[in-house]
């Protein structure tokens, strides 16, 4: 981002206030499966996505100690594709994320123990035709902590639904990733100007400890 799209940006008056937390908060993790974070799969293999998951691992034992939900989510689609939509004229190799194969397991690196939720969904948001927004709602959830993949497209649309919906959103920058470091730079920086927050695990870890020091 050069410092003239920067300026444009502060001009127009984007990005002059913080959604910050509100009373209660959730760990939504997006897509951190085995399609996306084994090499050896056709949309796996980045770096950042790696480095995301050992992050998110260390955020999600923060969130279990002060005790927030944490919901899943997969992408996974019928052997017949009527249920891909259109991507398969943009994405083709999502083909390969069929419902039942190792693909749609979430990464062994995270744990996913019996109370927490998993939900399947077909498009990027996470809460487009899934039971999102009715399970936060009906656990009290303000304000929802993203992390997943990928930045550029399931991180942004997901954030996007978040804040329209009237949440405060918050994306921990070093829990989400992408296949391109460009695209995953711009997206945060434009999350951060329009819709959320985007927020180190540090500053994560310190709004939850003072939480669990609370209580």
């Amino acid at each position: 981002m050069s410092t003239e799209q920067f300026d444009a940006y502060q001009k127009a008056g984007y990005g002059q206030g913080n959604v910050g937390f509100g009373k209660k908060a959730a760990i939504l993790v997006v897509d951190f499966q085995k399609a996306f974070t084994y090499s050896e799969s056709p949309l796996g293999g980045s770096p950042l996505i790696t480095a995301a998951v050992k992050k998110t691992k260390d955020l999600l034992s923060i969130a279990r100690e002060v005790d927030i939900p944490i919901i899943f989510t997969v992408v996974g689609y019928r052997e017949d594709q009527q249920d891909m939509g259109l991507w398969p004229l943009k994405v083709k190799t999502l083909s390969t994320v069929k419902l039942g194969s190792k693909w749609v397991e979430i990464d062994e690196e995270l744990e996913v123990l019996e109370k927490d939720i998993v939900l399947t969904k077909k498009m990027p948001s996470a809460f487009f035709n899934t039971d999102l927004i009715n399970i936060l709602i009906s656990q009290g959830v303000d304000t929802v902590i993203i992390t997943g993949c990928t930045t550029s497209g399931c991180i942004r649309a997901t954030a996007v639904d978040s804040f329209s919906y009237g949440f405060r959103t918050i994306i921990a920058e070093e829990c989400v990733g992408d296949q391109g470091l460009a695209p995953h730079r711009a997206n945060l920086f434009d999350i951060n100007n329009r819709y959320g927050d985007v927020l180190s695990n540090k500053e994560i870890f310190n709004h939850l400890t003072e939480k669990l020091l609370k209580q």
